[in-house]
């Protein structure tokens, strides 16, 4: 039994040495991002971190937050429907192919496939304004970062009789 609370409290002390400081939102921080083919890699204050933790720091500046998340919507939606735009070109192919070999041909697949090609370039000109939102957000994040939060304000002010009174702001 002895041996066992030993251990646990070399466990303990063993993990806060290798622990790293948590980020705070009130600190001044600086996030890079980087846009690779398949990745992304960001950095907080120069060290590689995760998109999770850059996410995180941006909620303490609800401007960024927002713009952010207008970014994610924009480039998920917009791989959906170059999804749909892809279906409907290999559809269109497919199909018109299936109708040369039974001697049918014009039956309208033309329009399947232009139709499936404006879908993949509506998306592709989506997913470049997500991605223009979410460098907008970063860039917002990095002037806005570690300015004051509170949401009151109390200040000594004078009157218009001549006085000095307490001033509220919210």
């Amino acid at each position: 039994m002895k041996n066992a609370i030993v251990f646990c409290i070399l466990f303990v002390f063993s993990s806060l040495a290798f622990a790293e400081e948590p980020l705070d939102g009130n600190e001044k921080h600086t996030i890079t991002f980087e846009r690779g083919i398949f990745t992304n890699t960001f950095t907080v204050d120069g060290k590689e971190s995760s998109e999770e933790e850059v996410e995180r720091l941006l909620l303490y500046v609800p401007e960024a937050n927002d713009q952010w998340n207008t970014g994610n919507i924009l480039r998920y939606a917009s791989w959906g429907i170059s999804f749909a735009g892809g279906f409907c070109i290999g559809y269109g192919i497919m199909a018109g192919q299936a109708d040369m070999e039974h001697g049918t041909f014009g039956e309208g697949r033309g329009i399947i496939i232009l139709g499936g090609a404006a879908a993949v370039l509506i998306g592709i000109i989506m997913e470049k304004v997500g991605n223009s939102k979410k460098d907008g957000a970063i860039e917002i994040y990095n002037s806005e970062s570690g300015k004051s939060t509170t949401a009151i304000n109390i200040e000594v002010a004078p009157t218009p009789q001549g006085g000095i009174g307490l001033a509220f702001n919210f």
